[in-house]
C-alpha cells in the first residue's frame, strides 16, 4: 500500500508542476496582451476564440496547446521563446 501512496504523490507533484507552468504561461500571455494594447475580446477575435477562453488561458485554468501558443505568438508578434525561454534555459 505504501508503494501506491508514493505513486499518488508523484502524480500530484506532476500535476502541480503542470498547473504552475499553465499559470506562468497565462501570466505571460496577459502581460504580452496588455503590452500590445489589446483587450481579451480583441485578442480572442483575432484568433476566433471567446474572451472567456482567453481569460481561462491567462488564469492558467485551461492548458495552452502548442498550436494555440504559436497562434498567440503570431498575433502578438512574438517569438515562441518569449513564452518558453525560461523553460528551455533550464536544460
Amino acid at each position: 500500500m505504501a508503494h501506491g501512496s508514493i505513486g499518488a504523490m508523484v502524480t500530484l507533484t506532476r500535476k502541480s508542476a503542470a498547473a504552475s507552468i499553465d499559470k506562468d504561461l497565462g501570466a505571460k500571455l496577459k502581460a504580452f496582451r496588455l503590452a500590445a494594447g489589446l483587450t481579451q475580446s480583441e485578442l480572442g477575435e483575432l484568433l476566433d476564440i471567446s474572451h472567456t477562453q482567453v481569460m481561462k488561458y491567462e488564469l492558467g485554468k485551461n492548458r495552452l496547446a502548442v498550436s494555440t501558443l504559436i497562434q498567440f505568438c503570431g498575433v502578438l508578434k512574438l517569438d515562441l521563446s518569449a513564452f518558453l525561454g525560461d523553460y528551455l534555459a533550464r536544460r
